[in-house]
């Protein structure tokens, strides 16, 4: 992607805009200047995220037939700018594109500001706006334009899939099996796509603390306080668990689950069971999820990631959440049938929007494990405690 200013965007300056009006920049394949917030904005982003990504400028005066800047009057900033960008752009495009924003306020007067967006040509489109479409930029003009080309819309489409296919292998490398005998319990969620270096700069002292501050905050000081570096990330490990955060935003978190022999009194006959700690497993997905949102709002991703889970050495073991005890008392064979699964099976991707609350994406993963112990845990139903993810 062109960079107009030939520097990082969070090292621009108020000065660094001058260069826009100096080098008589106008509108077009890669920028495009707003004076306030456009309606059609949506629109925008999404045919720079469907083409080769490209810069916003708003708070520009470009009011001529060259539509090149003459001055950057700013727009107020009662409002915070960079959540409107942000709310727009969640509420109006699907998937929400990746792209990173600056605020950079007047120095003639500290309450109006100019924000500048660098939106990053997608890895997944087609982005398609709220009214149903995908808008490609043109090089006959700045406006975004409906793509109805068969051809162009087939490209777009398999550049999404060969990614996708890309994302999974990395994935299922993450969840290989281990030669351990223990019940083992893994979570990854990874942005897509891959190597988005969310992380960067990584290896600075303030990013480390604040990141180990965080995963310490979360799992209440039981991780060890010394980490482990690696060419790509840190862990932290601790005998058999091991929490793993890569500048690419990868975040892994593996440990055993404990399992406790218990003997059930049955009508038709007796049986012993070995059964794994629910708790133990909805606070190690919790947990990670929680971990992986506060990772990505201090990154300022919103783009997507694919939350994954894996459980190995199952079979013949129960669940024992007590919602579902009943299960164990009633049915003929109820212990589980598989002896490893890795969940979901295809590739979901979710939006960084609905981590609000770990719960909505703890929900899922938890129904498709319970499942596989074989209860009736319907959508409409919640899994997760509550007090456990807090």
């Amino acid at each position: 992607m062109i960079n107009p200013f030939n520097k990082p965007l969070e090292h621009l300056e108020e000065e660094d805009l001058n260069k826009l009006i100096d080098e008589e920049i106008s509108e077009g394949l890669h920028v495009e200047y707003k004076e306030d917030f456009p309606t059609h904005l949506g629109k925008i982003v999404a045919s720079f995220a469907n083409t080769f990504g490209g810069w916003i400028i708003i708070g520009t005066n470009a009011r001529n037939p060259r539509n090149v800047p003459t001055s950057f009057p700013g727009i107020s900033m009662t409002r915070d700018p960079k959540d409107r960008f942000r709310n727009i752009c969640r509420d109006h495009i699907s998937p929400v594109p990746i792209f990173s924003s600056k605020l950079i306020k007047k120095s003639s007067d500290p309450d109006r500001g100019i924000l500048v967006v660098r939106v990053d040509e997608s890895a997944y489109p087609p982005h398609i706006t709220k009214d149903g479409r995908i808008y490609r930029r043109n090089m006959e003009g700045s406006d975004p334009l409906a793509e109805t080309d068969r051809h162009i819309l087939d490209r777009l489409f398999e550049k999404s899939v060969h990614n996708k296919n890309e994302v999974k292998a990395f994935v299922n490398r993450k969840l290989q099996k281990t030669a351990a005998e223990e019940v083992l319990f893994r979570v990854v969620c990874c942005p897509v796509p891959l190597n988005l270096d969310l992380i960067k700069p990584f290896f600075v002292p303030e990013r480390i603390t604040r990141l180990k501050k965080m995963a310490q905050n979360i799992w209440k000081h039981t991780l060890p306080k010394s980490i482990r570096f690696h060419p790509e990330g840190f862990s932290f490990e601790l005998e058999n668990h091991r929490l793993e955060i890569l500048r690419s935003g990868v975040i892994t978190y593996s440990c055993p689950i404990p399992t406790s022999l218990k003997q059930l009194n049955r009508q038709s006959e007796p049986l012993e069971l070995d059964f794994l700690d629910y708790r133990a497993l909805q606070m190690a997905l919790l947990r990670t999820l929680k971990l992986t949102r506060e990772v990505y709002r201090f990154a300022g991703y919103m783009g997507l990631f694919i939350p994954k889970v894996s459980l190995e050495n199952i079979l013949n073991k129960g669940l024992d959440d007590p919602k579902f005890f009943d299960f164990y008392l009633r049915f003929p064979q109820p212990q589980c049938t598989y002896s490893d699964i890795i969940l979901p099976y295809g590739f979901s991707p979710v939006e960084v929007k609905e981590m609000e609350n770990s719960r909505q994406i703890a929900d899922p993963l938890l129904g498709y494990i319970y499942r596989c112990f074989g209860f009736e845990a319907l959508d409409t139903h919640s899994l997760a405690r509550g007090e456990l993810s807090r």
